[in-house]
């Protein structure tokens, strides 16, 4: 169930940074995708409810016909791409609805057998990918723009930090958001409580490397990375539900 993760950081009171911790064990594949299930994606549905992809035979892949599953991480992308889809193409009126599943869900669907592989194609938010260029120059190299970005809290030598909130604090999280919004407001929290936070930025690591870390490094504090949806993204969902 997706929750106000953001709003319970910034309202639960005390907020701390912490000092990182000792090395331990690297994640399992499913304890990677539990922690995925707690972000919404948006694709693109058909009438029937099944996802639109493309089919493709890239160049020098050797892999022959791919299905492309375009996976956005905002709602108003993904209703601009099927307008401009629209547009392109008539007859795709008769369907190109809007269809929010988890993360976690698009990895499980990209690893079933099938007789066309399924590729799945990250397209991040615009905004969010722009901060990621302004905070890292190299960001992305020569990658395409479906690199998605994560910003963190970090120390002045680029280690994350985990926070405890609350009056009586839980055991602190390293929070990977989404949004660097959301990252800078938790950042600014930090500042108004009163904590020693000088040294304190955010920081920006890709998605793709920072799964990679948790499955093949071992790392005590990898159990304590929670991935942080847009809170616009989030709060947006609940209104619906809530409709």
């Amino acid at each position: 169930m997706l929750c106000r993760v953001l709003c319970g950081l910034l309202s639960g009171g005390l907020l701390t940074a912490m000092l990182p911790m000792s090395p331990a064990i690297a994640l399992s594949e499913d304890e990677l995708l539990e922690k995925f299930s707690a972000v919404p994606v948006f694709v693109v549905a058909d009438s029937a409810g099944g996802y639109v992809t493309s089919l493709v035979d890239l160049p020098n892949d050797g892999m022959g016909n791919i299905a492309l599953l375009r996976v956005f991480f905002s709602e108003d992308d993904v209703r601009s791409f099927v307008e401009q889809v629209r547009e392109d193409e008539p007859r795709f009126n008769q369907g190109g609805s809007v269809g929010v599943i988890d993360l976690a869900t698009v990895h499980l669907l990209a690893k079933e057998q099938r007789e066309t592989p399924l590729k799945l194609v990250f397209i991040p938010q615009t905004d969010d990918l722009e901060a990621a260029r302004a905070l890292d120059s190299d960001f992305g190299g020569t990658t395409s723009s479906s690199l998605v970005p994560l910003f963190a809290l970090q120390d002045a030598a680029g280690n994350y930090l985990p926070v405890s909130f609350g009056s009586e604090p839980e055991e602190p999280v390293f929070s990977m958001f989404f949004s660097k919004q959301d990252a800078d407001s938790v950042l600014s929290a930090l500042q108004s409580s009163g904590s020693d936070v000088s040294q304190l930025n955010i920081g920006v690591v890709s998605l793709a490397d920072l799964s990679s870390d948790l499955l093949g490094r071992d790392d005590e504090s990898f159990e304590r990375i929670q991935f942080l949806p847009d809170s616009e993204v989030i709060n947006h969902i609940q209104n619906l539900e809530l409709e």
